[in-house]
């Protein structure tokens, strides 16, 4: 079931194959993954059908929430970067009905294999933000968990999957994120502090510069984190 699924999604994607822009889009993520070579509106296009086909199966099929995951784990360890573009776009069309606790488990992994800031940042900001608003328990635990982790990118995680929360985000408990990793040099976590306070910017800036003012944050997230104020 799983391989034919995945065989049809390689059948719509073939016949785009651009070796030239492939390179290219290669290129912009400094080398690390290897591309078809589609456009995001290209490829968004011709995966449509395949992720709408998807969607009926699943409002028939009771096991339809562990097969997604079958199904994204599946593109995520196929070797162009297109394939994990669109698992990400299929776990992020995901119907709440099909939200779980237990996602901890597969968003973890996701974030920590072929990572890079494509990715880690689509599904942060997008399906474990909604997921952690499901599950703030879980999600509490989860990101006590990670926010230790030796993988930087579970910590950036951690850092901007509030990105889209507006004026509900929890500044208490980003601050404290913050005050954790501030003292980490990497580009990613300075990049992640200032812009989760940046976009808090927009909706608080009082707060964003209480925290400035409370915290000795400098460089690039102090950079990041002022653009607004």
């Amino acid at each position: 079931m799983i391989e034919e699924t995945i065989l049809q999604l390689e059948e719509l994607f073939e016949p785009f194959r651009n070796a030239k822009r492939a390179q290219t889009a290669s290129a912009y993520l400094r080398d690390q993954f290897p591309f078809i070579g589609m456009k995001t509106e290209i490829r968004r296009a011709a995966q449509k059908s395949w992720i709408d086909s998807l969607k009926i199966i699943e409002d028939k099929n009771p096991d339809s929430y562990r097969e997604k995951w079958l199904i994204i784990r599946a593109l995520w360890e196929k070797e162009e970067r297109d394939y994990q573009h669109t698992a990400i776009d299929l776990l992020n069309s995901m119907p709440k009905k099909f939200y779980s606790e237990d996602d901890a488990v597969e968003l973890e992994w996701l974030l920590n294999h072929k990572s890079w800031w494509d990715s880690v940042d689509s599904i942060a900001s997008n399906y474990l933000g909604k997921w952690a608003i499901l599950f703030p328990g879980k999600a509490r635990e989860t990101f006590e968990k990670w926010r230790y982790h030796e993988s930087f990118w579970l910590q950036r995680s951690c850092l901007i999957y509030q990105l889209k929360y507006k004026d509900k985000v929890d500044s208490a408990y980003l601050e404290d994120l913050i005050r954790q990793m501030n003292s980490n040099k990497e580009f990613f976590i300075q990049k992640a502090i200032g812009w989760s306070l940046r976009q808090l910017s927009k909706y608080n800036p009082q707060e964003v510069t209480r925290i400035l003012g409370n915290n000795s944050i400098k460089g690039l997230a102090l950079r990041e984190a002022s653009k607004y104020l």
